[in-house]
């Protein structure tokens, strides 16, 4: 379903995939036969709450013209774009769901390019914009296969979806900084994070897992960093946590821990062998993640010193 989402074009073959491979509705994904499209006021409401309750939830697809049999996507059931343009279901999710939608999308696919055997698929963000309220005058959100009433808690909770922090795992680099005397090689780790929220995060926490670390490899920092610490989890797992600082300001990225990997130079390929690592950064919010391997980013930074 979240490649289906992401697609930025569909073709008629999208919608025939789904039918032979009886895809089943979900939170966020509706089937609705033809006759779901109809100018009369009640079809009008139903259309801007089910619309609505994806924009108040975490967004999906709605796909006008796929019948369904137990909540799976059984036959085409076209609909005439000559009567039901893509300009008119503009219009009516515009003007009955408040307040406007950013980023909704309405694609129209035609088999053999006739107009007379249209499907619409829409597909609906999770709104910064939230909560929307529907032609009818109510809130709704999406639960299992149907659009349902919002309680009370649950809007003032969605008033809030915008103003909140959103952190993310935004970058790891390393550097090989120097050769030492004694037959060892240093490396500089940093990992930034940025802040894609409205409001700036002050209370944050990055934790970074050396799995398969082992003996070949020392872990050290500046003195300055007084807010790292290094925990040694099982025999070859390691954490190295940093407790945030400073706060991060929306839309900005800041370095938020820097640390040194030393290596013997004659053991520099089995300390780099297996390496896996996990990035997470835990704040208030929610959490991030990144994951890579040791072994690749070294190598590529060694070769990259040798060429």
């Amino acid at each position: 379903m979240k490649s289906f989402y992401d697609k930025e074009e569909y073709t008629i073959l999208d919608i025939e995939s789904l039918i032979t491979n009886e895809v089943e509705e979900s939170i966020y994904l509706d089937f609705k036969e033809s006759a779901a499209l109809d100018k009369t006021d009640g079809k009008r409401k139903e259309i801007s709450k089910d619309v609505s309750s994806f924009a108040n939830s975490d967004g999906g697809i709605i796909i006008y013209g796929i019948k369904e049999e137990n909540h799976k996507a059984s036959a085409l059931s076209f609909i005439n774009g000559n009567v039901y343009t893509k300009e008119w279901l503009e219009q009516v999710i515009n003007s009955g769901v408040q307040r406007h939608i950013p980023d909704l999308k309405i694609f129209p696919i035609r088999q053999d390019g006739k107009i007379e055997n249209t499907i619409y698929i829409i597909k609906v963000p999770k709104s910064s914009e939230a909560p929307h309220i529907s032609k009818d005058k109510r809130f709704y959100k999406r639960f299992n296969f149907e659009s349902v009433a919002l309680d009370e808690y649950e809007i003032r909770e969605l008033y809030n979806r915008k103003t909140k922090s959103i952190l993310a795992v935004n970058s790891w680099k390393i550097y090989k900084t120097e050769s030492d005397e004694d037959n060892t090689t240093k490396f500089q780790c940093e990992v930034c994070i940025s802040n894609d929220g409205d409001i700036p995060e002050a209370s944050y926490k990055l934790n970074i897992y050396l799995k398969n670390y082992n003996k070949h490899l020392d872990v050290s920092w500046s003195r300055d960093h007084t807010n790292i610490d290094y925990t040694v989890l099982e025999t070859t797992r390691v954490k190295i946590s940093s407790v945030g600082k400073v706060p991060i300001f929306p839309n900005e990225v800041v370095n938020a821990i820097r640390f040194n990997i030393t290596v013997q130079n004659e053991k520099i390929i089995p300390a780099l062998t297996d390496v896996q690592i996990e990035i997470r950064v835990l704040y208030p919010g929610g959490t991030d993640a990144m994951h890579t391997d040791l072994d690749d980013i070294l190598k590529k930074v060694i070769g990259q010193d040798n060429s």
